[in-house]
């Protein structure tokens, strides 16, 4: 019989897919393979993969390429039809492709013609789209996830993401609807904020770009983060189920059960995904149903588990899920919609109040970062509590995610939280009991902490005082001894050193007597402090070596980084140059382990500043200043006083000996150091007269040079490749190399050191 050979042309290029085509054509090109389904959630490129795929491979198919438009049939009946009539009749001209596109939601009725016609016909290669596969035997499934997203960057150059497949797909489309549009230095920003909050989901990707026709990048942005991607509308000659964002959730979950879509609903609350104990707690079914739940909605790619390298997999869903889940649970009434929220802060307070005695100890770390993980979640359970009038619930929350919050740098939120929580509790003094008065108290501990933490020491100081008043009316000596040794840290950074010593050495009496060994080596090493800068070095050492002693003891981590920090001043002070780099080492060790943000810039200035003149690496210690900038501008901290001096000055030297070209380059790469990399580079200064900066023993080969040299150009991946006439990916891996011998994170670290050799 004829073949209806009908292969689809898409208008527009496919980007950033080159190894998912690679990977399908192989499938496609092996006789031994004769069934292969795209599987991927809704809007990833699964069509647009297969067509590209079927095009490029349709010289091994000299049966010719038949296409059927699932969706378009008007039910499993006429489907099925469908694929009979496209394999009727002998297929007997060599192989065949028959594509299946959009096979979701009939897998299981197409399943079984498909496999009588692969056993009928020899011949035929089947290639399948859809959120869900077949499930028949032979099959390969090849999982097509979204485009990688350049992932948060501060001051991001087009350098840095002009190669990011999810931006140069947005450029493109964006130019195509605006042809003056073109990534710039003053858009880099925004469209990275684009791909990185739409998760580099291909088709919402462009159908946001096509918002440029009428409104500026800025305000769709704006837009987007309103909520605003669940309603954008696509082109008319697109399918049905992709003309827009709420087409593509309708029918992605098209058909879905009434178990699976409750289940939906509830775990569209959780922010940041959901462990998997976490979700079956809260699912609202019984464990049996919640778990086939769970199978459903991970077959049909609604939702994701990723696992994390050091901690528990998570449940996931894309922003598109996630919307209309929200949407089915406000479906389901407002009195179960509360109640569903309601449970949902219930169990992420618990789980705080859980975790918060385990943020010290042994096991600290696995702790702080199961917090870490649950921000967003804990972020959703505070607002859920503001809007049930539960001031003394999120007081109560707020305080758990102290320790936690302040090792992550979320100090503005913090701060923010505590303030508003606190006078939401002053309101009702008159009818204040016990408990109010000590979740006040706890709360403006927090908010000096969060205060002191961004610099405003005036600020931590009034919120200390207001914690010690009440601490004072409940009788509690012990924290109101801490709250005072706070206060009088804070007048000390304020410019009052005589008041300050005061509460400190008062505090530190109260402290002892109670028993409070934690909070007396905290007041003994913020006592020290202010002892050294009145040069009273031996006392100080003293109070330095009895904290210590004690924060080992315990195990108390970021108490004991901070007193190794004053530890290594004292060195300094006594010129004991190999004391003073031993102790910063430890400090930026234990502050890595943790995951620290708030304190690690102090602790990178203060080697910044160490290694400076003594190890001869001036283009490090620009980099460390840089990255403790970028750390402090994502915080939200600042540098005053005596310090904020020192760095300005060191960093005006640098400058100066540096020269302008290689003190920027080494500035933007710190800029662009990820913060889990930050205490890596400190780390890896070397001593005074041993080996460069950057190990330079392996020689590149002849054209790893060439590729370098154009690097330090400023080229593209793809301009180096046109220019050398090779295939792009074979520049990639020519710039892995280099990076890896040269010892480079990046392609600007490749230039500086290029230049330098050569």
């Amino acid at each position: 019989m004829p073949t209806d050979v009908r292969v689809h042309h898409p208008v527009a290029e496919m980007v950033g897919r080159e190894l998912d085509l690679i990977a399908v054509q192989g499938r496609l090109r092996d006789p031994a393979v004769r069934v292969t389904t795209l599987t991927g959630a809704g809007g990833v490129g699964k069509s647009r993969l297969a067509a590209e795929a079927a095009r490029s491979a349709a010289e091994v198919f000299p049966g010719g390429v038949r296409i059927v438009d699932v969706p378009a049939f008007a039910g499993p009946e006429a489907a099925v039809e469908g694929v009979r009539s496209a394999t009727d009749g002998d297929i007997t001209d060599g192989r065949t492709l028959l594509v299946l596109d959009g096979i979701e939601h009939l897998a299981a009725e197409l399943a079984a013609e498909v496999a009588g016609r692969l056993n009928a016909h020899p011949a035929l290669t089947v290639l399948a789209t859809g959120q869900e596969a077949l499930g028949i035997y032979g099959e390969r499934v090849i999982p097509v996830a979204p485009l990688p997203p350049p992932g948060p960057l501060l001051e991001p150059d087009i350098a840095d993401v002009q190669d990011n497949p999810a931006v140069e797909l947005f450029t493109r489309r964006a130019h195509e609807v605006n042809p003056e549009f073109s990534l710039t230095a003053e858009n880099v920003e925004d469209v990275v904020g684009v791909c990185n909050l739409l998760e580099g989901v291909p088709l919402v990707i462009e159908l946001a770009a096509r918002r440029l026709r009428l409104f500026p990048l800025r305000e769709v942005l704006a837009w987007l983060h309103r909520g605003g991607d669940s309603h954008l509308a696509g082109p008319v000659d697109m399918p049905p189920r992709q003309r827009s964002t709420c087409a593509i959730a309708e029918w992605s979950c098209h058909g879905l059960g009434a178990g699976p879509r409750a289940v939906l609903a509830r775990l569209a609350l959780f922010e940041d995904g959901a462990t998997l104990e976490s979700a079956e707690k809260l699912s609202g079914l019984e464990a049996g149903e919640t778990a086939a739940a769970f199978e459903v909605l991970l077959d049909r790619n609604l939702i994701s588990l990723a696992e994390r390298p050091r901690g528990e997999a998570r449940l996931t869903m894309s922003r598109t899920i996630r919307a209309y889940g929200l949407a089915l649970l406000a479906e389901a009434g407002e009195q179960d919609a509360a109640a569903a929220r309601q449970a949902h802060a219930q169990h992420y307070q618990k789980l705080l109040r859980t975790l918060e005695g385990r943020f010290h100890g042994a096991e600290q770390q696995r702790w702080l970062r199961v917090a870490a993980d649950e921000h967003g979640n804990t972020a959703a359970a505070l607002r859920q509590l503001k809007d049930a009038a539960d001031p003394l619930g999120r007081a109560a929350l707020l305080t758990a995610c102290l320790r936690p919050w302040l090792v992550r740098g979320e100090l503005r939120e913090g701060l923010r939280w505590a303030d508003g929580t606190g006078q939401e509790l002053q309101l009702d003094d008159g009818e204040a009991n016990e408990e109010s008065l000590r979740a006040r108290g706890l709360l403006y501990m927090a908010a000096g902490a969060f205060a002191a933490a961004l610099g405003d020491h005036d600020g931590a100081a009034h919120r200390y005082r207001r914690a010690v008043a009440q601490f004072k009316r409940l009788r509690d000596a012990r924290h109101g001894a801490l709250a005072s040794a706070r206060m009088g840290l804070a007048l000390f950074h304020c410019g009052d050193r005589a008041v300050g010593q005061s509460l400190l050495a008062a505090a530190r009496g109260t402290l002892d007597a109670q028993g409070d060994t934690a909070g007396s080596a905290e007041t003994a090493a913020a006592l020290a402090e202010v002892l050294l800068a009145g040069g009273q070095t031996e006392e100080a050492d003293t109070l330095v070596t009895r904290a210590e002693r004690i924060q080992r003891q315990n195990g108390e981590i970021r108490d004991l980084a901070r007193t190794l920090a004053l530890r290594a001043r004292l060195a300094q002070h006594a010129g004991d140059e190999a004391a003073t780099q031993a102790a910063l080492r430890e400090c930026l060790t234990l502050y890595d382990s943790i995951g620290e943000r708030t304190e690690l810039p102090d602790a990178l200035d203060a080697f910044a500043l160490f290694i400076q003149g003594r190890a001869g690496q001036p283009q490090r210690a620009a980099r460390l200043f840089a990255a403790a900038e970028a750390l402090r501008r994502r915080t939200g901290a600042k540098v005053t006083g005596e310090r904020g001096d020192r760095v300005e000055a060191a960093v005006a030297e640098l400058r100066r000996q540096l020269g302008w070209t290689v003190f920027a380059t080494a500035w933007v790469e710190g800029l662009r150091l990820p913060p889990e990399s930050m205490a890596a580079e400190a780390l890896g200064a070397v001593d005074r007269g041993r080996s460069a900066e950057r190990s330079e023993a392996a020689a590149l080969t002849p054209r790893q040079l060439q590729v370098a040299l154009l690097v330090a150009e400023g080229m593209t991946n793809r301009q180096i490749a046109q220019r050398l006439k090779i295939a792009e990916w074979t520049v990639v891996n020519h710039v892995r190399n280099v990076m890896r011998r040269l010892d480079c994170s990046s392609r600007v670290q490749v230039a500086w050191a290029v230049g330098r050799r050569h």
